[in-house]
Formats: C-alpha cells, sequence, structure tokens
C-alpha cells in the first residue's frame, strides 16, 4: 500500500496490521453508507486521519509508546483513508 504524498513512507508492517486494517475498511464503508450528508465530511476527516497516522508513526520511530499499540491504531486510520480515498 503506497501512503499519500501528504504522509511520510510507511515503514514494513506485520501481516497483522493489514488484516486489521481490512476488518476496519468493512466498518469505514458501512459508516459512511449510513452517514447523513454532513455528519462525516470526507475532506476533515482525510486531515483528521493523515495527521492521527502521522502522529502514531512518531511514536513508532520515537519508541514513545508500545509500538504494537501504535500500529493498531493506526490501521484504524489507515482503513478510514482507504474508504475515503476510494469513494473520491
Amino acid at each position: 500500500m503506497q501512503a499519500p504524498p501528504s504522509c511520510p513512507p510507511l515503514p514494513e508492517l506485520p501481516p497483522l496490521f493489514w488484516t486489521e486494517v481490512a476488518k476496519q475498511v468493512a466498518y469505514w464503508q458501512e459508516f459512511f453508507a449510513q452517514a447523513a450528508p454532513g455528519d462525516a465530511p470526507p475532506d476533515e476527516m482525510r486531515e483528521v486521519c493523515i495527521t492521527r497516522i502521522k502522529t502514531r508513526l512518531k511514536r513508532i520511530y520515537a519508541g514513545k509508546k508500545n509500538a504494537g499499540r501504535s500500529l493498531f491504531e493506526m490501521a484504524h486510520y489507515v482503513a478510514c483513508l482507504t474508504v475515503i480515498d476510494s469513494r473520491n
């Protein structure tokens, strides 16, 4: 998976990360399908996802927090960003 140009390159990620991303993609597809217009503006959510992904990557590189937890959290934002980008 390639990161959008505004994100730093992703490190090599374990298969469990991608399994979690796949699970979360289904959740986000359902979320956006049922969201009322204006409830979840894609542009704003995209910016939030990118910011949160960058934060998780900084934590992983700095070793400040448990890397596994940061990867798990990042999987949710990567899935959301994937759904947003696939809808546009």
